[in-house]
């Protein structure tokens, strides 16, 4: 019995992948501890950022922290330092003064406490309430608990993190390709404004810009409204006074929660009860701010003021790019040929082909040679060219030291005005230019344009503005390409983080078979020994124990379900003897299953071990949930073969026909009626049919029965 609850304490670690709150996860967890019987209550303390998740088994006063800060973690995990024993920490009541100003605990009782480690860290504790020091094999076995339990919290998080930041990305790459689309201001705010609050599930998300007609008011150029938010963004707001002022100051502004300070007050007459708001730096000047308005109390953390920032600037930048390009307008020769290479550009997704496409297209339409470097530690690297020996070949690599600094401009700087060391290696004869790259706000690189005829007039400022443009364009490019690859690389991650879930199921089901083999075996050796007295004990240890081999051999073939490249080992075989022997091995003494089969074998080709599964379940489930003889039937035409297992027992209620074929589906009426399964046999099931190119339904009604069809093309 000891062994089983063992492996049960262990099994339902599988739940807490499908848990879906921390809070929910730490009662699981204090629930399965205090179920192993080895102590008088559970608690477990989950650490979630900065804050902490409490949960105690049975449900009331048990072990908790004073405050549920950061500070007041570490100095718990600091003051039961001195209480370390093999695997955990024991704490003698008489000692707990040693914790005191960290706890409200108050029985009478012993502590064991046995921390929640993963990946370098601790992810929360276990504290058990027991009589007395406990054996080496309790806390071993608990410390084994502990570490299982705190892989899986651990694994979750990564997960959770890895689906946020591709999220963020993909919203990132959905902006720039909006904005790489559009080059009209009013589209890209209308866009940008919906992209946004739809992102961030905002009540509003609104962009503002200074009135030119009035210093003291701020327009609002594009506004994107849920029903929920009311009233409506004015045409103009007051700057004096409110958080805009700020904000336009260059600042970024959040409100957590709107308070009843003045400055808050446009705010709450707009509807919003947490706000987020971060300027648009455009040619060095905030002349925008874009904002995020909620309808409830909402906590900000770094990962969205960084989101929302990137946003700005890329929204800036294109905001600068379309006032660049409406300058250009006028000059028909050189918009043809900028809108000639954005189209190009928009082709492009890996970051290697977009510096290449761009060099080889800047080069053609504007007639010079083109270069573009990147910084690579403290070097600056060649990235791509497009230039013949004739005119000039620039080196490939550059100290970066004394180059960096000049990045951080937007201009397109002359040859003339860089220092002669970089002078004389970039360029020829001092002919040409540098354009700096910057994603994010930081330096990436910079172009090089230069000529071998009569050289480049700088002195023309609309030519500058369009190599400036340019570079504005491979920079939203480019953050498009970076953003495509990190997405792609997320995805790869989640991939992985979907296949450890799998792997993990299947090795806890694969390792339950081998202490559930011995199990059996004893259970047989006792029954033939055991005549009266405890037999029947050791009949239901028998039966339930072979419930557990089937569950445990229904997760390991979900889990190759699973699995990319799940295949099947066929052969040939008469349809009606493979169905006969599955019966005779469910109904020995022909009781209780009928068999109909033609006279003419049906040749099919099948993997018997995987379709055995199939039958096994389908032939138990009519025997569990009907009293009444089954009735098998084999029947077949000129394309394929079917079985159809027909019962009289409980039926499946028919709204939810549809999902008893879903992973961990069941009916209800079997629930209620407390008839145990996992509601994973036919899921299975269906996966297997089909790999063998067949179908499986099903037909029902609640009270009367069920008939259970499988079709499957005939071998030609």
């Amino acid at each position: 019995m000891r062994e089983r609850a063992a492996l049960d304490r262990f099994a339902s670690l599988t739940r807490l992948l499908d848990t879906p709150t921390p809070a929910a996860k730490a009662q699981t967890l204090a629930r399965d501890v205090l179920a192993a019987g080895s102590c008088v209550r559970a608690s477990v303390l989950l650490f979630v950022d900065e804050g902490l998740v409490e949960a105690t088994a049975p449900a009331g006063a048990g072990f908790a922290l004073r405050a549920k800060t950061l500070e007041l973690q570490r100095l718990f995990l600091h003051a039961l330092a001195r209480f370390a024993i093999e695997g955990g920490f024991f704490v003698p009541h008489g000692a707990m003064r040693a914790l005191a100003g960290i706890t409200t605990y108050r029985s009478p009782s012993d502590l064991l406490i046995v921390p929640l480690q993963a990946d370098d860290a601790t992810h929360g504790a276990i504290v058990l309430e027991v009589s007395g020091v406990p054996s080496n094999d309790e806390v071993a076995y608990l410390r084994a608990y502990a570490d299982l339990a705190a892989a899986i919290v651990a694994h979750e998080r990564t997960v959770s993190a890895v689906q946020r930041e591709a999220r963020q990305s993909t919203l990132l790459a959905l902006i720039n390709e909006r904005m790489r689309k559009s080059l009209d201001r009013d589209e890209i705010l209308r866009a940008v404004t919906e992209d946004v609050r739809v992102a961030f599930d905002a009540g509003r998300c609104v962009v503002f810009e200074r009135d030119p007609s009035s210093p003291l008011n701020a327009r609002v150029v594009a506004a994107a409204e849920n029903r929920e938010i009311d009233p409506p963004m004015p045409e103009t707001v007051p700057l004096n006074g409110t958080w805009l002022e700020r904000v336009f100051a260059g600042s970024v502004v959040s409100r957590d929660s709107v308070g009843d300070n003045p400055s808050d007050a446009a705010l709450r007459r707009y509807g919003a009860r947490s706000a987020l708001t971060v300027p648009f730096f455009i040619d060095g000047k905030v002349e925008s701010a874009l904002g995020l308005h909620f309808t409830r109390p909402r906590a900000f953390d770094d990962v969205d003021l960084v989101m929302l920032r990137s946003i700005a600037f890329h929204v800036g930048l294109a905001l600068a790019n379309v006032r660049l390009y409406e300058r250009e307008r006028s000059r028909r020769a050189r918009a043809e040929a900028l809108e000639r290479i954005v189209r190009t550009l928009r082709d492009t997704q890996y970051v290697e082909e977009t510096l290449l496409v761009f060099v080889v297209s800047a080069s053609l339409e504007a007639g010079v040679a083109c270069a573009t470097y990147a910084i690579d530690g403290d070097e600056v690297v060649r990235r791509a060219l497009r230039s013949t020996p004739e005119r000039f070949t620039p080196p490939e690599r550059l100290a970066a030291a004394a180059l960096v600094p000049l990045l951080y401009g937007d201009d397109v700087v002359p040859a003339s005005d860089l220092p002669a060391e970089f002078r004389d290696v970039l360029f020829v004869d001092g002919r040409g230019a540098m354009a700096p790259l910057r994603l994010d706000g930081s330096p990436w690189g910079f172009l090089t344009f230069f000529s071998d005829s009569s050289g480049l007039d700088w002195d023309d400022s609309e030519q500058r503005a369009f190599f400036r443009t340019l570079a504005a364009h491979l920079e939203l490019s480019l953050a498009t390409a970076i953003g495509f690859e990190r997405v792609q690389q997320l995805a790869r991650a989640l991939a992985e983080s979907s296949a450890f879930k799998d792997d993990l199921m299947a090795m806890l089901a694969h390792d339950f078979k081998g202490p559930l083999t011995v199990i059996l075996g004893y259970c047989e050796l006792l029954l033939e020994m055991l005549d009266g007295e405890g037999r029947s004990e050791i009949e239901t240890i028998f039966s339930q124990t072979q419930r557990l081999v089937r569950l445990s051999e229904d997760a390991v073939t979900l889990a190759q379900t699973q699995a990319a490249g799940f295949s099947l080992n066929r052969v040939m075989l008469d349809l009606r003897e493979f169905v006969e022997s599955s019966v005779k091995a469910h109904d020995r003494g022909a009781q209780r299953i009928r068999l109909d089969v033609p006279n003419e074998p049906i040749l099919i080709s099948l993997d018997t071990q995987r379709f055995s599964h199939v039958l096994d379940n389908l032939l138990m489930n009519a025997l569990k949930y009907s009293g009444d003889a089954v009735v098998v039937r084999v029947s077949s035409d000129d394309r394929e073969a079917t079985i159809k297992i027909l019962d009289r027992g409980i039926g499946i209620p028919t709204k939810e026909l549809s999902t008893v074929f879903t992973r961990f589906g069941r009916a209800t009426n079997a629930r209620r009626k407390g008839i145990a399964g996992s509601g994973v046999g036919l899921y299975v099931a269906r996966k297997i049919v089909e790999v063998h190119r067949g179908s499986i339904t099903v037909e029902s009604v609640e009270d009367a029965g069920s008939t259970f069809t499988i079709t499957l093309p005939l071998t030609t």
